[in-house]
């Protein structure tokens, strides 16, 4: 009998003589054949986020893997300008573009009188005087009652938050949700400036103290519920700081551990 020449370029079904038969290409993958786009782009999220994890413990520096959060705001010029045709004035009562959730844009003015610690300040709002713990972010230890908590990076945090604000200035703290925490300390997103925009990433990483302590590199974003309503945006400010290694990150060192 003549042998039947094909050419089958590994190609699925691979002759009309063979009725039934395939032979597959080399890199058909029949459990991702089964799963749409967006379950697909998922599983490769979770393979990215598990070989990052391997590989911070290789290189023994904290793995932040971009790829699993850059549909945020890494781009933060892109961000700003779809967000300053929805922007959000000091008159408008409520933001929410971009945001977790709508905020007030009521604002509290108050004066400072003193740096606690990278993530903690003293003001003066009228004749009261308050403890005032900004949200949504963490920078470490410095001024803990146990000595052996408090760091190097959290004095160097502690420091840069005092270069950003000094004693005697005029500061306008937002709240999110909740008034202040179970120490009495109130919770607050602090402005330096009363912002054009309260949605705007520029404005944030220019005149909101929280994200300016993200985006020079001496804070990490923390998902305080239910007072996140800037949690993306922060978290994005910190990716873009830890990859472009600025502030504590850029001595490749692992203070993120200690916070």
């Amino acid at each position: 009998m003549p042998r039947v020449s094909m050419s089958c370029d590994m190609a699925l079904a691979c002759g009309a003589g063979y009725p039934g038969r395939r032979v597959l290409r080399a890199d058909y993958n029949p459990g991702m054949s089964r799963l749409n786009s967006t379950q697909q782009k998922s599983m490769a999220a979770a393979l990215v986020l598990v070989v990052g994890v391997v590989l911070s413990f290789a290189s023994g520096k904290a793995f932040i893997p971009s790829e699993v959060l850059t549909d945020q705001v890494l781009s933060a010029n892109h961000l700003a300008n779809r967000q300053a045709a929805a922007a959000f004035a000091p008159g408008d009562e409520m933001a929410s573009f971009g945001l977790r959730h709508a905020v007030s844009t009521a604002l509290e003015e108050a004066v400072v009188t003193d740096i606690v610690d990278g993530d903690t300040i003293r003001v003066m709002m009228g004749e009261n005087g308050r403890t005032v713990r900004l949200t949504g972010v963490n920078t470490p230890e410095a001024v803990n009652e146990d000595p052996k908590l408090n760091t190097p990076e959290g004095r160097r945090a502690a420091a840069h938050l005092g270069g950003i604000l000094h004693v005697g200035d005029t500061v306008y703290l937002q709240k999110d949700t909740t008034n202040a925490d179970k120490n009495g300390e109130l919770l607050r997103f602090v402005w330096k400036a009363v912002p054009i925009s309260f949605t705007d990433v520029n404005e944030i990483k220019a005149k909101m103290v929280n994200g300016k302590m993200l985006t020079d590199g001496y804070a990490m974003a923390h998902k305080f519920k239910p007072d996140d309503a800037y949690f993306d945006i922060f978290r994005a400010l910190q990716l873009d700081a830890y990859h472009a290694g600025r502030g504590l990150w850029s001595d490749g060192a692992d203070w993120s551990y200690g916070v």
